[in-house]
């Protein structure tokens, strides 16, 4: 039966099989398109990706080249009904690293789990909420009206997928009551997520022999003295520690420059990732500037620095006691809300910020588990995860 548990793993295995590296997802929606019209979609429609249209609009730019790139719309129930619930999920994966004692393209079942890239992250949330919305239809209790997006440019810094969405619910005036991110969260409700900033420095200096270090300018140590600073950021006395997502947190990724032991280096190059929380955002920018200006004010005048932002993946929060938020634990079999935060990015941010949506993540899968080789995912946990979803998008629930 379409949306049972053999059902569910023949399709993640399909889709599992098929390579979907970012920017390379065509295949991969292919599939996605044919299981939405086996799960009697009323509509199954792509939506471009315009890049240029998504900058001029929101100033969102992606690394990845989104030529012939679309998302996926499939659409169930009656538009005109409420509540109007959108289900998202994308299809793009990481590359796959080497260790893999497997082929990570030949998904493999052992002890429930199936193994493969992309089967947690998220090739799994997006069977499971086809699988539900199958079997709610299939049971005549459907209620409202309900949109699952498929999309692709997640995984590599992008979202112009689900952004490519985003601007067409907003062009047709088709504003969700609620929204769903089926990322993984070993089926529970995430409703906080960490924001990310992250900066590329490059800087110079002067060179001389090490022996004859003042006159020169290190522009290696200039970095390292910024990266002390920078990570003071995260000790500020009005940092708050947010009861979901943890303290805040300064990551120094990387540093390369110089050229030996004997010389003062002459170039640098410094990457840093800050983690922070939807109580950090307004200062955020603002304080980090500060930062850099009170480090330049102490630098000698042959140092120089320029930065320039890899990505701000912005937080975002829901409350729990919303209606929405109740009645999916309610579905879940729960009696009270039990929310958890969300410790990575997710294509969340870019609804609820624009669409003013309450946003929730919950998908199955084992977070620690994705992004590593021998990716993992129990069947059960998706089959539970369109059971959710089935009872929530249910009448009499």
């Amino acid at each position: 039966m379409i949306g049972d548990e053999a059902w569910i793993t023949g399709a993640l295995a399909e889709l599992v099989s098929t390579p979907s590296l970012s920017g390379n997802e065509s295949a991969a929606q292919e599939i996605v398109k044919r299981l939405m019209r086996e799960a009697g979609a009323n509509d199954v429609r792509a939506v471009p990706v315009d890049a240029a249209r998504l900058e001029e609009r929101y100033g969102f730019r992606t690394p990845t080249p989104t030529q012939g790139m679309f998302a996926l719309v499939g659409s169930w129930g009656d538009p005109a009904t409420r509540p109007f619930v959108v289900l998202n999920g994308h299809v793009d994966t990481v590359p796959a690293t080497a260790g893999w004692e497997i082929d990570p393209y030949e998904p493999r079942i052992a002890e429930g789990w199936m193994n493969g890239l992309g089967s947690a992250d998220m090739k799994a949330g997006v069977v499971g909420a086809i699988a539900a919305v199958a079997r709610a239809r299939a049971a005549g209790r459907l209620r409202g009206y309900v949109e699952i997006h498929s999309v692709p440019d997640e995984e590599d810094g992008g979202g112009t997928g689900t952004l490519a969405c985003v601007d067409d619910m907003l062009s047709g005036g088709r504003i969700p009551d609620f929204a769903i991110i089926c990322e993984p969260t070993s089926v529970e409700i995430a409703t906080a997520q960490v924001g990310s900033r992250a900066m590329h420095f490059t800087f110079g200096g002067a060179q001389s022999h090490a022996n004859m270090k003042p006159s020169g300018a290190s522009a290696v140590e200039a970095a390292i003295d910024l990266a002390m600073r920078l990570g003071q950021w995260a000790e500020m006395p009005h940092r708050l520690i947010h009861p979901l997502l943890g303290a805040t947190s300064v990551n120094i990724g990387r540093i390369h420059g110089g050229i030996g032991a004997t010389s003062v280096a002459p170039d640098c190059e410094m990457e840093v990732c800050l983690t922070y929380h939807p109580n950090d955002e307004d200062a955020l920018i603002a304080e980090i500037d500060a930062i850099v200006e009170e480090w330049r004010e102490h630098q000698p005048p042959a140092i120089t620095m320029e930065f320039r932002e890899l990505h701000n993946v912005h937080p975002f929060a829901t409350d729990p006691d919303l209606g929405p938020v109740r009645e999916l634990a309610r579905a879940l079999g729960r009696d009270a809300v039990h929310p958890r935060g969300f410790p990575a990015g997710s294509d969340g941010r870019l609804i609820s910020r624009n669409l003013k949506c309450p946003t929730v993540i919950f998908g199955p899968g084992d977070f620690n588990r994705i992004h590593k080789i021998n990716e993992a995912v129990r069947i059960t946990e998706i089959v539970a995860h369109a059971e959710t979803l089935e009872n929530f998008l249910s009448t009499g629930h």
